[in-house]
């Protein structure tokens, strides 16, 4: 799975390097990770008033109960997953001075690592 530039949901085979075109045969696909924007556990992190581009990356934790992401305001967001309830409550925290380039959960989902852009930091968040 991926998504676009004009914000659509795309799937594919890799091994056949073919865009899959039939939504039904991805329905109920478990994923293994959840790294897209954009998804239907998803949408409820996109604060109101945002573009496409205000959210830079997602991440599901391994465990599936939580997702994080990182934004162009320098926060890195924490939200129950999955988080399909509209402008659904989180959890956000500040710490790069710059945009939130990547996030992503470490093995066992007890630290996020979170980089930045300008500040080119590396910050790693210990959850509790």
């Amino acid at each position: 799975m991926s998504n676009s530039g004009d914000y659509e949901i795309l799937y594919w085979i890799p091994t056949a390097c073919k865009q899959v075109v039939s939504v039904e045969t991805t329905r109920d696909i478990e994923w293994a990770t959840y790294t897209c924007t954009l998804g239907f556990h998803v949408f409820g992190v996109w604060p109101e008033g945002s573009d496409g581009t205000d959210l830079n990356a997602i991440c599901r934790s391994t465990d599936k109960k939580l997702l994080a992401t990182g934004d162009d305001f320098g926060k890195v967001h924490l939200f129950s997953y999955p988080c399909s309830q509209f402008r659904a409550s989180g959890h956000a925290y500040g710490g790069h001075s710059s945009h939130v380039t990547n996030v992503s959960f470490l093995f066992n989902d007890r630290h996020l690592i979170s980089t930045g852009g300008k500040d080119m930091s590396i910050m790693q968040w210990r959850l509790m």
